[in-house]
């Protein structure tokens, strides 16, 4: 049974961006460090990542590695109200078992992952895969606005394979 799994890219990100200011995520971008807290900028746009650019590097790395990047500063209420409209609507990682919604959503996997597109709106990033470690590998490597990256129980192990062991370190229980 396939499971499929929904991803929203840079949370923290869009939610301190006003939806007129989105246009901003063209170009390098990243959340200023936090006043009083440690100098490292938050989650960036794809063109700073393109610079080599990460949350949770030093600001002066950051400035040094993309001279033309642009610092907005965060807004953890608007954050936290935008985090539990989500959290209200979905989440910002579901996992959720497609085959029992086919009957619902027009009978296909291709129906579900539609719906759960048109529920969640464009940052949303999809994969499918038989189990959840897949599903989210898929999603990572989907794209917002292209479609979903469906993993055949056949390659699962092929598709697996080339991945970073790192990947598991966020799946893995805290007491583990």
């Amino acid at each position: 049974m396939p499971v499929a799994c929904a991803l929203i890219p840079r949370f923290a990100l869009l939610a301190t961006l006003e939806e007129r200011r989105r246009a901003l995520l063209t170009r390098p971008l990243a959340l200023a460090p936090e006043p009083g807290g440690p100098q490292v900028v938050g989650e960036t746009s794809g063109p700073a990542e393109a610079f080599g650019v990460h949350a949770g590097m030093r600001l002066g790395e950051a400035l040094a590695r993309c001279p033309d990047l642009s610092l907005v500063a965060p807004d953890p209420e608007r954050t936290d109200a935008a985090w539990e409209e989500s959290l209200r609507r979905l989440e910002a990682e579901a996992f959720f078992e497609a085959a029992g919604l086919r009957g619902l959503w027009g009978g296909s996997l291709e129906g579900v992952l539609r719906r759960a597109r048109k529920a969640i709106g464009p940052p949303v990033r999809l994969g499918v895969g038989q189990t959840r470690l897949c599903a989210y590998a898929a999603a990572l490597q989907a794209r917002p606005r292209r479609a979903p990256v469906v993993v055949p129980r056949a390659m699962t192990r092929a598709f697996l394979a080339p991945l970073p062991v790192g990947l598991l370190r966020d799946r893995l229980p805290d007491e583990w």
